[in-house]
């Protein structure tokens, strides 16, 4: 089992949704959404299963933080 990921929007940080599956129910879940309260700033974020990831694997690229060369 993994945890499912997210990127707070207000800090950056990557934080759990304290959502646990593995990973092929995971890629089969329906676009669908969720709401959680961020562990990071302490806000209620409304996430997308296709800008979460599983804990353990890259984020997708939609929510990467630019780095080197990208950020300027």
């Amino acid at each position: 089992m993994s945890s499912v990921m997210i990127r707070c929007p207000i800090t950056g940080r990557t934080v759990s949704t304290a959502i646990e599956t593995e990973p092929s129910v995971f890629r089969n879940l329906p676009k669908i959404s969720g709401r959680m309260r961020c562990p990071a700033c302490g806000q209620d974020h409304v996430w997308a299963v296709r800008s979460a990831w599983l804990a353990g694997e890259p984020p997708p690229v939609e929510v990467r933080r630019p780095t080197g060369s990208e950020a300027a």
